[in-house]
């Protein structure tokens, strides 16, 4: 007769055991499901963003489309039609002429205005090096006409750079100026410094701006002379309309996405909370069992060893270290690691202790188990719970001290990480002139991974405590 194989338990439990306890709350599946969607969006995080995402966020060029404190798209949803979205246009007609040796291109687009609040600036984007480098560069002349029945005429504006804004030019600011007065009798409507933009989409009534809403027609036509060989295709050309409001999360000082900026916060701050709690926990381990397996002088020179770790500034000290040697992220973590071990080998060598003096130990010694046979056999399936309970709780300090570090503007603050788009956020007043989408989402998401992890470890304790399950 085949000899029964014995079932591997941890505190007396099997694994499928511990799965139905964890579980048993409600704790326990609010956990599991929280955990399960940080996992989930972290991987989407990696799979959507490009691997140098921390270069692309620091590249000023790459952003400078977007509005700058803009508020998230949403909100014209709940309070109206205020703020004019951003708009790509892509919905345009593309013709091309030749006449006397001059090649015309005309585009015409359609936009209807509806918002209180028109759109900031429009770019014309041509993403063919060569059509803008050109010796003589194209020129472009836009007609608008507007829901009165007006028109205003712009330029010629030289496309010589890749992106031409059109309302900074000083010739657009002059006609749009000679427009209000020709119209309205009103000099200098364009304040100075400012886009001449904006005021295309606005009337005077009674001596006032209000917004002129409804159809908006524009003709762009392009000159591009004889001796230029390259002429602009329809793939080369890209019309934006900056708006006031933008994607899901809104945008910063600098035009940042911000949802793509706490998008690629969920991988990055889990992967440092999990990393700086993995080696915690690794140090621990190691450090507990040899001093309370040991005992002895190894037991008191790794306690003394302990007792100094605990007694360190972690936190003063990061700081400190951050400023004098210019750590990054993953500096910043391996040393807050190193320091804050000592509490939990102080909680894994007491457990350690207790079971060696057990007496089934006591008993395997005297059968003349070895010391690896008693540790693999007696007392990991023991401790096991306790470690990853450790490793779930070490998790959200490692976290908020990050986002601490972060908010200071240290340890990586070039990684968009929650804490530093809150470091920004404070840096630039965003709190104090009611830019919220740029303070309160960030402060939400940390507080959501400390709380995803507190709450597995309240989950935990059942598992991790006998007298819980019990009672």
């Amino acid at each position: 007769m085949a000899k029964k194989q014995r079932e591997f338990r941890i505190l007396g439990m099997t694994p499928s055991e511990i799965t139905k306890e964890f579980f048993s709350s409600g704790t326990g599946k609010v956990a599991a499901a929280l955990f399960i969607v940080l996992v989930v969006v972290s991987i989407y995080a990696l799979i959507v963003l490009p691997p140098n995402f921390a270069n692309v966020w620091n590249n000023p060029k790459y952003w400078e489309l977007n509005p700058q404190y803009a508020p998230p798209a949403w909100v014209d949803s709940i309070i109206g039609p205020v703020y004019s979205p951003q708009i790509y246009v892509n919905d345009y007609t593309f013709t091309v002429q030749q006449q006397s040796g001059v090649t015309y291109i005309t585009v015409t687009f359609s936009v209807n205005y509806k918002y209180d609040k028109p759109w900031n600036e429009l770019f014309i984007v041509i993403n063919n090096p060569a059509i803008y480098s050109m010796s003589q560069p194209p020129v472009v002349s836009i007609t608008v006409y507007r829901p009165d029945g007006s028109k205003i005429t712009l330029g010629p504006l030289p496309i010589n750079t890749k992106v031409t804004t059109l309302g900074v030019a000083p010739e657009v600011v002059s006609q749009v100026n000679l427009f209000y007065n020709e119209e309205y009798h009103i000099s200098s409507i364009v304040p100075t410094g400012s886009s001449a933009t904006p005021y295309l989409f606005y009337t005077v009534d009674n001596g006032k701006l209000v917004p002129l809403k409804g159809p908006y027609k524009f003709v762009m036509v392009f000159y591009v002379f004889s001796q230029n060989s390259t002429v602009i295709n329809r793939n080369d050309l890209e019309i934006v309309l900056q708006g006031q409001i933008y994607g899901l999360m809104g945008t910063d000082n600098e035009g940042h996405d911000l949802w793509l900026g706490l998008l690629a916060g969920f991988p990055i701050d889990l992967a440092v909370g999990l990393l700086s709690a993995l080696i915690i926990v690794v140090i621990a381990v190691i450090i507990g069992i040899v001093a309370g397996f040991y005992g002895g002088l190894v037991d008191e020179f790794l306690m003394r060893l302990t007792d100094f770790v605990i007694l360190l500034p972690a936190f003063p000290l990061l700081i400190v270290f951050s400023v004098l040697f210019g750590w990054s992220i993953w500096d910043a973590v391996v040393f807050l690691a190193i320091v804050s071990w000592g509490a939990s080998a102080r909680i894994i060598r007491a457990m350690i202790m207790q079971i060696r003096s057990a007496q089934y130990i006591e008993s395997a010694v005297i059968a003349g188990a070895s010391r690896m046979w008693i540790l693999r056999n007696h007392i990991l399936p023991q401790i096991i719970p306790y470690i990853l309970y450790l490793l779930v709780t070490n998790v959200p300090g490692a976290i908020l001290t990050l986002a601490s570090i972060n908010f200071l503007g240290l340890a990586g603050s070039e990684y968009p990480t929650w804490g530093t788009l809150l470091y920004y956020a404070d840096e630039f007043g965003a709190l104090t002139s009611g830019y919220w989408w740029w303070v309160i989402p960030p402060g939400l998401l940390v507080a959501f991974v400390a709380v995803v992890f507190i709450l597995t470890a309240m989950a935990s304790e059942p598992v991790v405590n006998p007298r819980l399950r019990y009672g």
